[in-house]
């Protein structure tokens, strides 16, 4: 079984990383939502430009604004879907990050295992250490007593 030491050594490495994995998650969390935030912003967008065109086709449009609505949804259309594709980066970003996490705290949980079954074991042999001195404490005792009475 590892030293005492190199056990806290791996320990306290093991917290530092879970930590730190941690706040990269939470980090890669927060870009995720950034990015769902300006994809549905871009989704609105394109519905109320989309709805404000359908109104003023109804009043009547010449040509020019038509080609104008057709370039300018065009271009909506292409940020929508590089911004569908910085979600669906930012998603699997945070996944990695979970699986990181997560596989950090298993290995805190295992070193905690390890280091609370080595403190039980060092409480167990100062027991048996403490009860071997008052055993033999005793038996001193319970002798010397005995000598006394025979006459010593």
């Amino acid at each position: 079984m590892p030293t005492t030491s190199s056990l806290k050594l791996l320990l306290d490495l093991a917290q530092q990383r879970t930590d730190s994995a941690a706040k990269k998650l939470g980090k890669l969390n927060l870009q995720q939502q950034e990015a769902e935030k300006k994809l549905n912003l871009l989704l609105q967008y394109r519905h109320s430009y989309q709805s404000h065109f359908q109104n003023s086709t109804e009043k009547g449009i010449d040509h020019i604004e038509w080609l104008n609505f057709i370039a300018f949804i065009n271009k909506l259309d292409a940020a929508i879907t590089e911004q569908q594709q910085t979600v669906l980066y930012a998603q699997n970003k945070r996944i990695d990050g979970g699986n990181e996490f997560l596989s950090c705290q298993r290995k805190l949980k295992s070193y905690d295992t390890l280091s609370q079954r080595q403190h039980t074991e060092e409480n167990m042999k100062q027991s048996k250490l403490e009860q071997k001195v008052q055993d033999e404490f005793a038996s001193n005792s319970l002798h010397r007593d005995s000598f006394l009475r025979k006459g010593g």
